[in-house]
């Protein structure tokens, strides 16, 4: 039940967007933005608290009683990222070149106190991580129109332990390769497109896409993970509008969408008919969480105090996509996902320097259904929070 989520599309907390950018950051969220931004470098930390628990109200002997908690001691996430821009020109064009190191809001830790008697004999303990280098290049063809376009070097990392009741020839289609084998990596390249249009001195849209990539494999779990444990980071589309309303205040309205739903992720616990899907773990059809294609939808509004304040708003909803089962095992990524997040920020400037703070709360996720009678039946719910806090300070040189 325990598995990895969709890959985010931007740096935890940067106060950018796909349709303007504020920051040596903007170039992660559309390339075509970097070219508008000043020469800067900056530096951000992002810190989460998040809880996930599962509650076996009915004693399902195959799991522990009463509440689990799938964050023992990972209730705190911690990350930093890094960024220098610098504009020059070619040939008469304005142009930019950004520099970023940054880890994708994808981030999950999970840990059980005790072990879970149906997957294993040792305490869970799950941690994915995608952390990237971006090297971004925008180039502005006129004054109202910019293109950019990143190259992405992705690192991602991989813990699996508590899963032994899956290491065996008749479960596994690569046995010694499922559990506790300490943490694992792989990497690859992926590439970022973007264009950004100022309609009018009011009015900016801006466009994204990133474009599938394959970024290689955990050797060590390829018995456990569908598909031999490959990695994709999947491809994304997003745009937006920004429009001023006056000089003091800014709104802006975008939408990104993920398709998720075609990674080796995406296989189901449960078959189509209903029954349990018990192919061989790291096989092509073996179970994973159950991945869809994501829409998120989102809404922003930012107020100009004077010179050296601003202060902002914002609300992100990720559409709902049913789970078409009474079972809580079935798409299990859903557990996991927060759907609404509101945001509030403070951006302060003095001479040179640039300082961002960001409070986001995500509304608790609540879930419920049925286990299987295969395994152990029962009424289970589920409970998901997060709060985090961003902090960035930015240098203009």
């Amino acid at each position: 039940m325990m598995c990895s989520g969709v890959y985010g599309m931007v740096a935890g907390g940067r106060p950018n967007a796909i349709s303007g950018g504020h920051n040596a950051f903007a170039g992660i969220v559309n390339p075509a933005n970097a070219v508008w931004i000043k020469d800067r470098f900056d530096i951000g930390m992002f810190l989460v608290h998040q809880k996930l628990t599962l509650n076996n109200k009915n004693n399902n002997p195959l799991f522990n009683p009463g509440k689990i908690n799938l964050t023992y001691r990972t209730e705190y996430l911690f990350t930093g990222d890094a960024a220098i821009h610098k504009r020059g020109k070619i040939k008469g064009y304005e142009c930019s070149f950004s520099l970023a190191a940054y880890t994708t809001p994808a981030y999950i830790k999970l840990r059980t106190k005790k072990p879970l008697p149906l997957v294993g004999e040792t305490p869970i303990h799950l941690t994915d991580k995608t952390q990237v280098i971006s090297s971004i290049f925008s180039l502005k063809v006129d004054e109202n129109h910019s293109i950019g376009i990143s190259l992405d070097y992705f690192y991602l990392s991989h813990l699996r332990d508590g899963f032994q009741n899956s290491d065996n020839p008749q479960r596994s289609v690569s046995p010694g390769h499922v559990t506790n084998k300490g943490k694992d990596h792989s990497h690859g390249l992926g590439l970022t497109l973007g264009w950004r249009w100022n309609i009018t001195k009011s009015l900016t849209f801006g466009l994204a896409f990133i474009k599938k990539a394959y970024v290689g494999q955990y050797r060590k779990y390829r018995g456990f993970e569908p598909h031999h444990a490959r990695n994709y980071i999947p491809e994304t589309i997003g745009c937006g509008f920004t429009y001023l309303f006056t000089e003091k205040v800014a709104g802006r309205l975008e939408m990104l969408w993920t398709h998720s739903g075609n990674l080796p992720n995406s296989n189901n616990t449960l078959l189509p008919n209903g029954k349990l899907n018990t192919s061989k773990r790291g096989s092509n059809k073996s179970p994973g969480n159950g991945m869809q294609d994501a829409t998120f939808i989102s809404l922003g509004l930012g107020y100009k105090v004077n010179d050296m304040l601003a202060l902002g708003a914002g609300y992100s909803h990720r559409i709902r996509l049913s789970r078409k089962s009474p079972y809580i095992i079935s798409r299990t990524y859903i557990l996991q996902t927060i759907y609404d997040v509101a945001t509030i920020g403070i951006n302060y400037n003095y001479r040179s320097h640039d300082f961002f703070l960001t409070l986001s709360h995500g509304f608790e996720n609540h879930q419920s259904g049925y286990m299987p009678e295969q395994l152990g039946g029962g009424k289970f719910t589920s409970k998901k929070s997060y709060n985090s806090l961003s902090l960035s300070w930015g240098y203009l040189y």
